[in-house]
């Protein structure tokens, strides 16, 4: 709607993770460089971490397109709740193992067991690379664990990287993972975009759309954005956005401070109004509930008194 009004080719501050559009900060660069020494050197298993929206799953987006794919083999696993045996089957399935359906858990380990050993002869590597690791099931996680015993008497056979929000870390201390966790050889923690990275990272965006003008937004409005987003991508992504189709409404040449806030005071007021609309839905569920649970204590108290008097000493007794 707004490309011509600015002269962009592209829309710059999409949320998808499109490798074309990655701005590396120091930071990123640095988490990059990890992942790709974890590739070349066959580390055995890696784990970065970052807030939602600091872009590991861009980062892992570029890290793919620049492997090698007649020497890497990679399953990428982005939502990691499932069960066991869907697990076994999705990592067979992405690595492109022959099947003639879905197979039990024993079966997708030996046809898992057996590619990798081809692979090896081949010197072929492999990895498994499973986003908002967080989000994995503890006894899964151990199944990854599990899976990184697949080896000879030398190498690795089956390569982990894990990419997650900071609960994973929480996760991964628990003493019930401490096998895991000594298995760790990489590990980097992505932080946000500094003030002067978030300007960097902006007029990155803004050149890779096609602009001629990348000082649209004005310092004012670039110090709002980063008051509002704390350096998040993703959040940035979206005040820029619409703060275009604001200034283009209005037919404004220029992002300011102004429109950045206002922009930001609707966005507050959607999600205060997804949260009162939770609460409208919550709270009669409460009464409803409390209700019930009065008039089941009438009719006890009607129809048994004695059991009733007996429950309600018990509850004095504890309380």
């Amino acid at each position: 709607m707004y490309k011509k009004f600015y002269g962009f080719k592209e829309r710059p501050f999409e949320i998808a993770p499109d490798p074309a559009f990655v701005y590396l900060s120091e930071v990123h660069q640095e988490a990059l460089a990890h992942l790709q020494y974890a590739i070349q050197e066959d580390k055995g298993f890696s784990v970065i971490t970052g807030e939602a929206g600091t872009g590991k799953t861009t980062l892992v987006r570029k890290l793919l397109s620049n492997i090698d794919g007649n020497s890497v083999r990679t399953c990428y696993i982005f939502n990691p709740i499932m069960d066991s045996t869907d697990f076994l089957n999705y990592i067979c399935n992405d690595l492109g193992i022959e099947s003639n359906g879905i197979k039990s858990r024993g079966q997708s380990l030996t046809s898992l067991h057996n590619y990798l050993l081809q692979c090896f002869t081949k010197r072929e590597k492999v990895f498994l690379i499973i986003d908002e690791a967080q989000s994995l099931d503890k006894n899964l996680l151990q199944e990854v664990r599990l899976l990184t015993n697949l080896e000879t008497a030398k190498y690795k056979l089956l390569n982990v990287i894990l990419l997650g929000q900071p609960e994973l870390n929480q996760t991964l201390s628990e003493p019930q993972f401490r096998p895991l966790k000594q298995r760790i050889t990489i590990r980097y923690h992505l932080r946000p975009l500094t003030l002067k990275e978030t300007r960097e990272y902006i007029t990155y965006r803004l050149k890779r759309a096609g602009s001629r003008d990348l000082k649209i937004f004005d310092n004012s409005a670039i110090k709002e954005i980063y008051r509002y987003s704390k350096g998040i991508p993703r959040l940035i992504n979206i005040v820029g956005d619409n703060a275009l189709l604001t200034g283009f409404s209005q037919e404004q040449n220029r992002i300011g401070r102004n429109i950045i806030q206002s922009v930001i005071r609707d966005l507050e007021i959607k999600e205060n109004s997804s949260w009162s609309q939770k609460s409208k839905l919550f709270l009669p569920t409460v009464i409803v509930s409390l209700l019930l649970f009065l008039v089941s204590c009438c009719l006890l108290y009607l129809l048994v008194p004695d059991l009733f008097n007996k429950i309600l000493g018990i509850l004095i007794s504890y309380g």
